[in-house]
């Protein structure tokens, strides 16, 4: 018997999490998006650690400015932390973006419609008028 044949077969497909009827639709794509996107709520919690850090140090760079202490090391560390703000920012709009696109393309291998997924609030019909 060869050493190939002992090995156990997996599948690309993730069948097994795919046909299990005890998990919701939601719960389904939850974990298929963590099973490709695995770092994404770490990286997510990096950016805002990083941005609250650095919207503390600009708050406190803007009162030393405005305060006229040490004016040329002040505005520079106040741009800065300004730079690594608007950077966070950024990373976590980037990062929700992908997050989204990937929600998508789960949900459209699932074969599930969006609009189930989420019902609209309002009805996009308009209202009649009574008369």
């Amino acid at each position: 018997m060869a050493e190939s044949d002992r090995r156990p077969q997996f599948s690309p497909r993730l069948s097994p999490l795919l046909r299990r009827s005890d998990l919701s639709q939601a719960d389904r794509v939850r974990l298929l998006t963590e099973l490709a996107s695995p770092y994404r709520s770490l990286r997510r919690f990096i950016y805002l650690a990083v941005g609250s850090s650095a919207t503390i140090g600009a708050f406190v760079f803007f009162f030393r400015a405005l305060a006229g202490r040490e004016l040329s090391v002040t505005l520079p560390s106040l741009a800065l932390q300004l730079g690594i703000l608007a950077a966070m920012l950024g990373l976590n709009h980037w990062e929700g973006r992908a997050r989204k696109r990937l929600v998508g393309r789960v949900e459209q291998r699932l074969g599930i419609n969006p609009s189930q997924s989420s019902a609209p609030l309002v009805s996009s019909e308009p209202d009649e008028p009574e008369c």
